[in-house]
């Protein structure tokens, strides 16, 4: 029963998809994990040369770039995207860039805050007045 329930759902998508497109209505459908983010700038990113990756500051995700693509963790998901807004599509951890399968996300964390408050200090006594004192990647 609910096989028929979520195949109806697909076809019910699907035939709402082909109209929605002269529409311009995007419908988007997860089943089972949560959605990943929406990012709707490019978000500032630091290197953290440790894992050799970009990690996004500001924002309260775990977002990272590293050979072309942006990586968000969600619990114990990974997801990639060409694009920092998406669409994102599920990795499995092995297929993700060594600097990421080499630390958790937590260890990962400490790197961001680490140089991104390392790197506002430079900034502030050099009095570039970037505002808020991130890189830009």
């Amino acid at each position: 029963m609910k096989r028929q329930i979520v195949l109806m759902a697909v076809i019910w998508v699907a035939a709402l998809g082909t109209q929605a497109q002269a529409a311009e209505v995007h419908v988007n459908v997860n089943i089972g994990a949560p959605p990943p983010i929406i990012v709707h700038s490019a978000p500032r990113m630091v290197y953290l040369a440790q894992p050799a990756v970009y990690v996004a500051v500001g924002v309260p995700y775990d977002l990272y770039f590293v050979g072309g693509r942006y990586y968000y963790a969600r619990g114990d998901n990974w997801f990639w995207s060409p694009r920092h807004g998406g669409p994102w599509n599920r990795v499995v951890y092995r297929s993700l860039p060594p600097g990421l399968q080499r630390f958790q996300v937590a260890r990962l964390r400490e790197f961001r805050d680490r140089e991104y408050y390392a790197f506002r200090a430079v900034d502030r006594s050099h009095g570039k007045g970037r505002g808020n004192g991130h890189r830009k990647h």
